[in-house]
């Protein structure tokens, strides 16, 4: 009786259409999650804006700037107030 509703094709049949419909649900899951996030990695991560100690970070690893560049501006940023309604910046501001 089940060779009659299996038409002859035998177990490797069924083994295929299985695997062959976990692909199909895989690349339908992939394909959603994929529009969803929009932009690469990559893309989202330059986006953002960076810290400008790694930047300088970066600027000195690829030897864009010499090491006393580096010193010099990162005591600068250091010495920046990072919030300009800060009482520390309206002082040095009066």
């Amino acid at each position: 009786m089940f060779y009659m509703h299996a038409a002859g094709w035998g177990w490797g049949w069924w083994l295929v259409m299985s695997v062959g419909m976990i692909a199909f649900w895989a690349l339908i899951i992939y394909g959603i999650v994929w529009l969803l996030r929009g932009r690469p990695a990559e893309d989202r991560d330059q986006a953002r804006p960076q810290p400008p100690e790694q930047i300088l970070k970066r600027r000195l690893a690829q030897g864009e700037i010499s090491v006393d560049e580096y010193e010099r501006r990162h005591a600068a940023i250091r010495e920046t107030p990072r919030n300009p309604t800060s009482p520390k910046h309206e002082q040095t501001a009066a």
